[in-house]
């Protein structure tokens, strides 16, 4: 009479042996949108820069024929919605994008909410330095 072999556990599995055949759901959308979302703000971050160069000398017009006259008024106040109208409209549409993407997880809309309203600001500093 014999013994039958002894019951070994299995080895050990050190990792899977072929990729998952379905990658987790959202995944490349996720890193397509941070993409997206990084050149837009790159762009917006640029525009803005020329923008603020080009404000620094709009104000040398003034008093010629080319100076309009709500940026050329004494107060300077169109002066700086001007210069930082552009980097407020940047940071509010950061924060719809933000938000958007993060508390009501809809992010390609938010998305495009955001650069509706980044829009506004390089908008309202050309309508301020030329009518």
């Amino acid at each position: 009479m014999s013994l039958p072999p002894p019951l070994y556990p299995p080895p050990p599995q050190y990792g899977p042996a072929f990729p998952s055949p379905h990658p987790s759901p959202g995944r490349p959308l996720k890193v397509v949108f941070a993409v997206v979302a990084g050149l837009l703000l790159a762009g917006a971050v640029a525009v803005n820069g020329l923008l603020f160069f080009g404000m620094a000398f709009a104000g040398d017009s003034c008093g010629t024929s080319a100076g309009t006259a709500r940026f050329c008024d004494d107060s300077g106040v169109w002066v700086l919605v001007a210069m930082f109208g552009p980097w407020a409209a940047l940071a509010a549409a950061a924060a719809t994008v933000v938000l958007g993407a993060v508390l009501v997880r809809r992010p390609w809309t938010a998305l495009a909410l955001g650069v509706l309203v980044y829009a506004t600001g390089p908008a309202l500093a050309l309508f301020t330095v030329f009518g």
